[in-house]
């Protein structure tokens, strides 16, 4: 399983990304209050809510994130091409961003132009 970061501000949470109408969806089921799971038969992805991930950025990782009281949201995906098209649909949270576990912050807008050059 591979894994990106969901950084926004204080209205990121769980629900904003629960009431999206994912694509394709075979059932979304909670796990835990700070986790659920959309499951797509073979694949799925697993959205996680920490407030304690702030702690493991370093100063100089927290000064790229633009956001005061920042919010964190760990995608745990089985698969890069659909990580890729969820965060593509038309209806998934914009002015977010995106740690990519490579040690890049940047605007959700930008992290899909990367993932459209890759």
């Amino acid at each position: 399983m591979q894994w990106i970061i969901l950084i926004g501000d204080e209205s990121l949470d769980l629900t904003s990304i629960h009431k999206i109408k994912h694509f394709g969806v075979n059932t979304v089921s909670s796990i835990l209050d700070n986790r659920f799971a959309v499951d797509y038969g073979k694949e799925h992805i697993i959205y996680d809510f920490s407030e304690s991930i702030i702690n493991d950025y370093k100063l100089e990782d927290i000064k790229k994130i633009p956001f005061q009281n920042p919010r964190f949201i760990m995608m745990i995906y089985t698969s890069e091409e659909l990580m890729k098209k969820v965060l593509s649909q038309d209806n998934f949270i914009r002015g977010i961003y995106v740690d990519d576990d490579h040690g890049q912050i940047m605007p959700i807008e930008e992290y899909l132009l990367t993932l459209l050059n890759t």
